[in-house]
């Protein structure tokens, strides 16, 4: 087959939903969704049966979907898997789906496996930013008993808010600065946030507690 190659004189600009989506951590379900109506929006806007032009559209969405904010270290490599994870699933699933006709079905098996690996990466960066709060101040050691009793225990999410709740008290009684202490209790909860969003996922729970561990100030 032949494909014609066009010019794309005009870029596909989106709704203010699309582009704050990934401001924040998302869930799995919010993920699977938000690539879904991606991939429906961008290959409705490029009814043109041309694969180049069609790609292209679709590349401009891409890059909607990226959090642009400044990161470093392990979550500036996370999110640069994500790219690229994103960037593939747009890539396939031109290639897989049908953007020739106004079914525009997103590829189910692709859209399941973006959604996940995304979620991974995404909770792994999520994980290292937040833990960097914790992990230079004084009260890190009070907080890494927190956070492997979330692996180990059954304590529940507003246990673990109460306990840490505690150091934040403790430490404003013994006259530490009110703005420091709020900060690392406020990375402690990220934290612990995280560590019980992964709970159902045992290897990726696995890899946090094992970051941890090898991330401590010792």
């Amino acid at each position: 087959m032949v494909v014609t190659r066009m010019r794309i004189k005009h870029l596909i600009f989106l709704p203010v939903p699309f582009i704050s989506f990934y401001l924040n951590a998302a869930s799995l379900d919010e993920i699977n969704q938000k690539l879904d109506e991606g991939y429906r929006y961008a290959c409705n806007a490029t009814q043109t049966g041309n694969a180049e032009a069609a790609s292209l559209a679709l590349e401009n969405y891409r890059t909607k979907f990226i959090n642009s904010a400044s990161r470093s270290g392990f979550s500036e490599i996370m999110n640069v898997e994500i790219n690229k994870v994103v960037a593939e699933f747009f890539r396939k699933g031109m290639i897989q789906g049908n953007t020739s006709t106004g079914a525009c079905e997103t590829p189910a098996e692709l859209l399941l496996q973006t959604s996940q690996a995304f979620y991974s990466r995404q909770s792994k960066s999520a994980l290292a930013s937040a833990l960097d709060g914790v992990r230079f101040t004084e009260y890190a050691a009070q907080a890494y008993p927190i956070f492997y009793s979330i692996q180990s225990t059954g304590i529940s999410e507003d246990e673990v808010i109460e306990q840490i709740n505690k150091i934040g008290n403790n430490a404003i009684i013994n006259n530490q600065n009110a703005i420091d202490v709020s900060n690392a209790t406020n990375a402690m909860k990220e934290v612990a946030k995280v560590l019980f969003s992964a709970r159902s996922e045992p290897e990726l729970m696995k890899f946090m507690m094992d970051y941890i561990n090898n991330h401590k100030l010792h």
